[in-house]
Order: structure tokens, then sequence, then C-alpha cells
């Protein structure tokens, strides 16, 4: 990891990142949403899910042989393909994390996401 330009081999690196990705959330939590409504987000919950992988699998075939594909230019539609994209994304980092995690940390982690979950059901009553 590299901090102030200079490369940190501290034994805490992975601390270091995991507090930055949860700045990070926590952003994305404050303004992302709001630029983005939640109905346009539900795309992992629907059936049309694999109608949208189908799709994607045929832009990226049309990219790779021709170099060029064509978008569908309506809105709705942009913002499933890319919601759907964002979460194939983050599903591959995801895979990487948990191949070089230790399951302490995954523990932790899940612990910390379940008291997340308290809380918000709590601000919510």
């Amino acid at each position: 990891m590299l901090a102030h330009g200079k490369k940190d081999d501290s034994e805490n690196v992975a601390e270091k990142v995991v507090e930055l990705a949860k700045k990070m959330n926590e952003f994305c939590n404050l303004y992302v949403s709001q630029a983005f409504p939640l109905s346009t987000l539900r795309v992992a919950d629907e059936a049309g899910a694999e109608k949208l992988d189908c799709e994607i699998e045929h832009h990226i075939r049309q990219l790779r042989t021709e170099e060029t594909t064509h978008l569908p230019e309506d809105r709705d539609v942009l913002i499933k393909l890319y919601d759907r994209l964002q979460l194939r994304k983050a599903r591959r980092l995801q895979w990487e994390f948990y191949a070089s995690v230790k399951e302490e940390k995954l523990a932790d982690l899940v612990l910390r996401l379940l008291d997340e979950e308290i809380e918000e059901a709590e601000s919510a009553q």
C-alpha cells in the first residue's frame, strides 16, 4: 500500500485498507444513494438479472469482435445495466478478498455488519 507517496509494508496495511474502504462506503451511502434512488437499484432482487447478464455478454462479445457496440438509449435500461455491472464487479472483488482474508478477520467483519443491521433496525423503529 502507498501512504503519503511511500510504500507501507507495516503489518497493519490490511486494517488501513479496510478503514479506507469503510470511509468510501460511508461516502457512497451518503452521496451516491441520493444520485441513484433505491427503486432503480433493485436489479439483484429482480428476475430480470439473467436477462441483463445475457445483454451484458452480448455487448462484451460485440466489443471483443467489432470493438464497438450499440447500447440502448433508454435511461432505465442503462441504469439497470450499469447497476448489474457494478454488482458483478463488486462480486469479483469480494471473491478476491475472500481468497486472501483469514477466517478471524472475516468473522470480525460479519459481526460488524450484524451490529450495523441491529443499529439500523433500532433506528427505524
